[in-house]
């Protein structure tokens, strides 16, 4: 099983880069827009219904939504100019525009999100009669997602077409630092469960590992692309992220253990289904986007 899984990582990076890097935002984001509705398609076997019709209908409102962000930013030009687009605020000003009060609305879903995983199962009525909410969930946190992907590859674009690649690249190292970091110290020092319920596998001595390695190889990367790295804004955003990232993953756990599945899906060798791999992204993204403007001042 771990050969395969290196296996298709090994075959997946450089797609993975070709995508970071190589086509126009535009175009970026209508790649994205099919990865998302697979994404969709796999987020309805979480709804726990036997009528395909509600599955359907939660892919279709996906894409529907991915879709409406997508026009409202070629209507507002952003595909031409982001940089101008986006520097209409400076820092933390720019939340009072459109695109970035959804991601808000994103963040404060994602901390509903980690509640539920903290009652778990106790509360698990509130959300399991019927599909309704896991729908609504599955909506927010994945258009958001895409959308902050998106304002993330914009980044200082007109300046640096391969910026924004690096910034989406520094986000992955923080997740798959935390994601390995928390494997391999889980291996080696773990004995204290972190979510027994939801999670069996995963202890406190792995969280802490998890967070130590994303902050290593997040600060290797930011060197490289010559950010401003003071230590009392990187710490904490690292910090931050990579909590984050433990609660997407907590999240999707969760929702598979009530649904009673292993891997959303089979599509990735040993990896399990796209989801699988890139749950802690969906809720990382959204706060990636908020945390760099405030720790840079704007993008």
């Amino acid at each position: 099983m771990f050969k395969q899984r290196v296996i298709t990582a090994l075959l997946l990076l450089p797609l993975a880069a070709l995508l970071l890097f190589y086509p126009t935002l535009e175009i970026f984001s209508f790649i994205l827009i099919p990865i998302f509705g697979l994404l969709a398609w796999e987020w309805s076997k979480l709804l726990e219904t036997k009528y395909a019709v509600v599955q359907y209908g939660f892919i279709a409102g996906a894409l529907a939504i991915v879709g409406f962000f997508c026009y409202q930013l070629f209507n507002m030009g952003f595909y031409e100019t982001p940089n101008h687009i986006l520097m209409q605020k400076a820092g933390l000003g720019l939340l009072n525009l459109y695109p970035f009060k959804a991601l808000m609305v994103a963040a404060l879903i994602w901390v509903l999100a980690f509640v539920l995983v903290l009652m778990f199962p106790k509360g698990s009525r509130l959300w399991t009669r019927g599909a309704a909410l896991r729908m609504l969930f599955g909506w927010v946190m994945l258009a958001a997602a895409w959308l902050a992907i998106v304002l993330i590859r914009s980044s200082q674009y007109e300046i640096d077409t391969n910026y924004g690649g690096f910034l989406l690249l520094l986000m992955f190292f923080v997740i798959w630092g935390a994601d390995v970091g928390a494997y391999l110290a889980g291996k080696t020092f773990g004995k204290n469960k972190l979510a027994p319920v939801v999670s069996p596998n995963k202890t406190w001595e792995g969280f802490f590992g998890g967070l130590i390695t994303s902050f290593l190889v997040a600060w290797a990367l930011g060197t490289y692309m010559g950010l401003p790295l003071p230590l009392k804004y990187f710490i904490p955003f690292v910090l931050i992220l990579g909590i984050v990232s433990v609660i997407g993953d907590l999240f999707v756990s969760m929702l598979k253990r009530q649904a009673k599945i292993k891997d959303t899906s089979n599509i990735l060798p040993g990896h399990g289904g796209l989801l699988d791999r890139l749950d802690s992204t969906l809720s990382v993204a959204p706060f990636f986007v908020v945390l760099l403007l405030w720790l840079k001042g704007g993008f």
